[in-house]
């Protein structure tokens, strides 16, 4: 059974694989068990809906453990994001605390897009600016437009990517494993900082196990 993330497990997480973040999820560990109980996460992204103006739950990443036994490990995910997500160009690593890295085999589905009624940046001329400067004898002075942003009502698209993650278990997942990540960077379509490159998007999904 499911339950809230235990004193213990918050004590013990500095010896752990997958650092000192905690888990999202505990669960009874399914070698031990014989079967894969309830483990769906779910990641918010609270902050990014409400600066869009989206819906909560409409940007929300998620993962599901589906298979996880002696001989294979296998996991589901989704992810959202404001543009287009390629999961074939992702770095997948799965963690665990036996020390054990692997780089799954992914299968996915081609992108999908819904539309949302949201806030989308708006700019606009508020003004200008006139700046003046000696040059000899004279005075140069130079106008510039002011602009100003807000956010108004607009479309808004949320690209959505699912994928499925495979990779042999090979002590990946034992009667001793503690807990487990999987971490998925990759890059999207939305230019990187200051316009150079490509976007990055980095999230990590934790389960403990008891």
């Amino acid at each position: 059974m499911n339950r809230l993330i235990s004193l213990a497990a918050l004590l013990t997480c500095a010896a752990a694989a997958t650092g000192c973040a905690g888990p999202d999820l505990v669960m009874a560990n399914p070698v031990t068990s014989g079967s894969v109980p309830q483990n769906h996460v779910i990641k918010k992204h609270g902050y990014a809906e409400n600066q869009n103006g989206l819906p909560p739950g409409s940007m929300s990443d998620e993962a599901i453990i589906e298979q996880a036994d002696g001989s294979q490990f296998c996991t589901k995910v989704v992810l959202k994001e404001l543009s287009a997500i390629d999961l074939t160009a992702a770095e997948i690593k799965v963690t665990s605390s036996n020390g054990k890295v692997l780089q799954p085999t992914l299968t996915a589905e081609p992108p999908t897009s819904h539309s949302y009624e949201g806030l989308v940046p708006h700019r606009e001329q508020t003004g200008t600016h006139t700046t003046c400067k000696g040059e000899g004898d004279s005075v140069v002075c130079n106008t510039e437009p002011v602009y100003t942003t807000t956010m108004i009502r607009g479309q808004v698209d949320v690209f959505e990517s699912r994928g499925r993650l495979c990779a042999a278990n090979k002590g990946l997942l034992t009667n001793e494993t503690k807990d487990l990540s999987l971490k998925i960077s990759t890059p999207t379509a939305r230019p990187g900082a200051w316009g150079v490159g490509h976007g990055s998007k980095s999230v990590t999904f934790r389960w403990a196990f008891q």
